[in-house]
């Protein structure tokens, strides 16, 4: 393959030249809304995907870190242990 620089793209034809339009403004219009279409459909795949993930993450941390069970009775002053 050749780079971009080495290859000439020569004379532009007249003939064609003269067949520049501009583009409408409604279909500049619709590229747009396809483009906001596509983009807004990516980003709620990806929430989608990583919001179910992301809990079951934080369950898991939960219960792994979950602190053991004290052994504290009733009635002694501020959750110490009586004897």
């Amino acid at each position: 393959m050749q780079d971009a620089d080495k290859i000439d793209p020569g004379e532009p034809i007249p003939a064609l030249a003269n067949l520049e339009q501009e583009p409408s403004r409604d279909l500049i219009v619709q590229i747009r809304r396809s483009i906001q279409r596509r983009t807004t459909v990516g980003q709620l795949t990806a929430f989608s995907l990583s919001v179910p993930r992301l809990i079951l993450k934080e369950f898991w941390s939960v219960l792994t870190t979950r602190p053991g069970p004290r052994n504290i009775r009733k009635g002694g002053p501020h959750g110490e242990e009586t004897s």
